[in-house]
């Protein structure tokens, strides 16, 4: 199962971390892992390519952990968090036994 915690202050999305591997199907096959892989890549993009955004990102190969933290909150990358969360969420109501989507206030 993948995990995906987000992270809120204040009311704010500001963060998450995904962990985990779906489970679907066999590697290459799999469209939940797809799915996720490519909403975290267009998020995470977004906020630090097009917005210009500071983040401190981390991942991990060998678990297939991502974490996302913004270093200033702005409205369009909390708007956006905000938004990939409400999209894996409602994956997560598709494929229940395969995504577990939670929100937790930040601690530093």
């Amino acid at each position: 199962m993948t995990k995906a915690v987000f992270w809120i202050e204040n009311g704010d999305y500001t963060g998450f971390e995904i962990t985990g591997h779906s489970d679907y199907t066999v590697a290459g096959k799999d469209i939940v892992c797809a799915a996720i892989s490519a909403m975290t890549m267009l998020t995470v993009n977004t906020i630090c390519d097009v917005y210009l955004q500071k983040a401190f990102t981390e991942t991990n190969d060998k678990t297939s952990a991502v974490s996302f933290k913004l270093v200033n909150k702005d409205k369009a990358s909390v708007g956006l968090l905000k938004s990939f969360y409400e999209e894996l969420v409602s994956l997560q109501k598709e494929y229940p036994v395969n995504l577990k989507v939670i929100t937790e206030n930040y601690r530093k």
